[in-house]
């Protein structure tokens, strides 16, 4: 995750260092430092800048086939993925338990991040925590396809298991 020291790191888009304001931040360059997006990745980025953003959905795009990349060199394991979000848990070898569960939105570069055991309170309504506006909506969306899919430990350790067939 990126380093944000308050007052002195600052939201790309707009400049401020103002981070009272809802905010999301990436972790690692996912471009190309040629690229133009180079410069938002690994930084502080509030919520209603991302809102109108015009490279919003590109650089979450970029994003999004990072996380999507690792998972497939085994940093993590990608449970499923649809147009608007990627599931994905880890780190751990099959026989062991996961410690995280992740939902990254696809629009929007945002991680919605629990741990493997809290899964079921989490996407209940937990996940919705520092969100706001369109994010939030974004988020809400994501999560009921996600929660109809994994709704519960039970589920979520079937799909794990699944994918952990599939993949080997």
């Amino acid at each position: 995750m990126a380093i944000i020291l308050e007052g002195l790191t600052s939201c790309p888009i707009c400049g401020s260092t103002d981070l009272s304001k809802p905010y999301t931040a990436t972790s690692g360059a996912f471009f190309d430092e040629g690229d133009e997006l180079w410069r938002y990745c690994d930084a502080p980025l509030h919520l209603d800048c991302l809102e109108h953003w015009p490279h919003r959905e590109r650089f979450s795009r970029g994003y999004l086939d990072l996380l999507r990349a690792e998972a497939k060199q085994g940093n993590g394991v990608l449970l499923a993925e649809a147009p608007l979000w990627l599931l994905r848990c880890g780190p751990a070898k099959p026989e062991a338990t996961p410690y995280y569960v992740e939902v990254h939105l696809a629009d929007w570069p945002i991680q919605l991040y629990s741990r493997w055991e809290q899964w079921t309170d989490y996407s209940a309504n937990t996940y919705r925590e520092g969100l706001a506006g369109a994010a939030l909506k974004a988020a809400d969306a994501a999560m009921a396809e996600v929660r109809r899919l994994a709704p519960d430990m039970d589920a979520l350790r079937a799909l794990r298991q699944r994918m952990l067939l599939i993949s080997h």
